[in-house]
């Protein structure tokens, strides 16, 4: 007996599984790409709110602990958009999701722009802290008076979230095109009349139709 009809429905059926695997791959890929921008932002926002130096003064009040909203506050507002953003990329569509993959660039830019220079210079950081301790103004007014500055690690850890934010931005960017649309799953399936094949009624279920349905409208 010839194999040759079942052979060729085989065959859509097996391009139909490739298309699901791939789908279902693409689909991995956004939830790790999500949960990576959630995770980023929340640690951005701890380390945005630890304490970033310790000033020894040779005035009172004789030191200064530094903190991240006082040395760089627009970090706390940079993390929870990032959340936000996180969000966002879970139910965008492809246009939007270029521009998330934009924004992920140019938040990573800012962040290290705004947290590697205060790991740096802990003095030029703590100059906004010092003068709302001392009444002291102008940067080489404060520095006159600052014995030591230590910084913690918590501004590089900030800082660190930059390049991973802009690598995750290019990944948005170049991957976009692959992964699903954003609430595609909760749209109703076109029905489609059944065939009556038990293989032809398979591909249809894979493709989320309902082979017992009505058949669709022509045109």
């Amino acid at each position: 007996m010839s194999d040759g009809p079942v052979a060729g429905r085989e065959q859509p059926a097996v391009r139909t599984a490739g298309r699901d695997l791939a789908a279902r791959r693409a689909g991995y890929e956004r939830l790790v790409a999500v949960v990576l921008l959630a995770a980023l932002g929340v640690l951005l926002l701890i380390a945005g709110t630890a304490t970033w130096a310790t000033v020894a003064l040779d005035v009172p009040p004789g030191s200064v602990v530094v903190t991240g909203p006082a040395a760089a506050p627009a970090l706390s507002a940079l993390s929870l958009a990032l959340l936000a953003l996180a969000a966002a990329l879970s139910i965008a569509g492809r246009a939007a999701r270029v521009v998330l993959g934009v924004l992920l660039l140019l938040i990573g830019v800012a962040v290290v722009a705004l947290a590697l220079p205060a790991g740096l210079d802990p003095a030029r950081a703590a100059t906004t802290a010092i003068t709302a301790k001392t009444a002291l103004t102008g940067a080489d007014t404060v520095r006159q008076v600052i014995r030591s500055a230590v910084s913690t690690i918590w501004p590089f850890v900030a800082a660190a979230c930059g390049p991973l934010l802009a690598a995750l931005g290019v990944a948005v960017l170049a991957r976009t095109r692959r992964w699903p649309v954003g609430g595609r799953r909760y749209r109703p399936a076109r029905a489609v009349r059944t065939t009556g094949d038990p293989v032809d009624d398979w591909d249809l279920l894979t493709r989320g139709a309902d082979p017992t349905g009505p058949a669709a409208p022509p045109g």
